[in-house]
């Protein structure tokens, strides 16, 4: 005798029971359902939407125009996060640096994601020494911190925007290796692969059209949370004068310059630094909300 979840069972019209089929939320549905996810997608529509209109040029003031009558005025109408020492909006300014972080942290992480993720797909359906060649290059990434990883990257490089992006995603491969090839290692003596080997489906059809599918909820869930580490690897460079080159504002460089004036013009201080706090919350609320959407318990209703 099976046992039936009473919520799933039905009568019909001859009064016997009858099992309803489970119905599946989809995916934007199932983030929607989650509180963490719908936080995390709320903010993080309006981190890229200011992102984007920060490179637009959509700001209210010219982040780079200096006016010395404005010099240090406090938050007002015109200045939502007052100005600075040199009398430019502190508000534009953030705006252009958080859409300059958000170039940087999806091309760091497009990156990562597209390099770690098929090395870890081909270290767990392979195995053996295949496995033993990618996870021992891995290893020896993860014995450099990425933070020193991605100072030395920038300082053989160069501080620009592509080669900020290089350096912070080389950082992350190691990370989305390790993620993607333990449920791969699960999934290669899975039921439809087997039955896929035995139809006599080529590898690649096996790893891209069944494999990367089955594992594509943990990529999603390691990208939200590697944006948001991004953007603060990315401010970090720039703290130490690492980041994209000026006139470019950039959320780091634009807390290192207003520390020495967190004590008679907290505002140029507190601004950018609210902008980075928010935008790392609303990434990692989305991560949880993907998380969530990725286990199937909770895609049924």
């Amino acid at each position: 005798m099976t046992l039936q979840n009473p919520s799933s069972l039905t009568q019909n019209s001859d009064g016997d029971a009858q099992e309803e089929p489970v119905r599946r939320r989809g995916w934007f549905a199932s983030i929607w359902h989650s509180r963490n996810g719908r936080i995390g997608i709320i903010i993080v529509a309006l981190v890229l939407i200011a992102g984007v209109a920060g490179l637009a040029g959509l700001t209210p003031h010219a982040p780079d125009t200096q006016d010395p009558t404005q010099v240090l005025k406090g938050i007002s109408v015109s200045h939502l996060f007052g100005t600075d020492q040199f009398g430019r909006d502190v508000f534009s300014g953030a705006l252009q640096g958080l859409g300059v972080s958000l170039e940087i942290a999806f091309l760091s992480v497009l990156i990562a994601g597209a390099i770690g993720s098929l090395g870890g797909i081909i270290a767990g359906f392979f195995g053996k020494w295949t496995s033993a060649v990618i996870m021992r290059f891995t290893d020896m990434m993860f014995a450099i911190p990425s933070v020193l990883f991605a100072l030395a990257i920038v300082t053989a490089l160069g501080p620009s925007i592509m080669d900020s992006a290089i350096a912070i995603g080389v950082g992350w491969i190691p990370i989305f290796v390790r993620v993607v090839r333990g449920p791969v290692l699960a999934l290669r003596e899975s039921d439809f692969v087997r039955a896929g080997r035995v139809l006599g489906f080529s590898r690649a059809r096996l790893l891209f059209r069944h494999i990367l599918p089955s594992v594509a909820g943990v990529i999603a869930v390691q990208t939200s949370l590697a944006l948001a580490w991004a953007i603060l690897a990315e401010a970090g460079l720039s703290f130490l004068g690492l980041g994209p080159p000026p006139p470019v504002a950039s959320l780091g460089e634009m807390v290192s310059n207003s520390s020495s004036l967190a004590g008679i013009a907290w505002w140029t201080l507190v601004g950018p630094s609210l902008v980075i706090v928010v935008a790392v919350i609303g990434f990692n609320f989305l991560g949880d909300g993907l998380r969530d959407a990725s286990d199937p318990r909770t895609r049924t209703r």
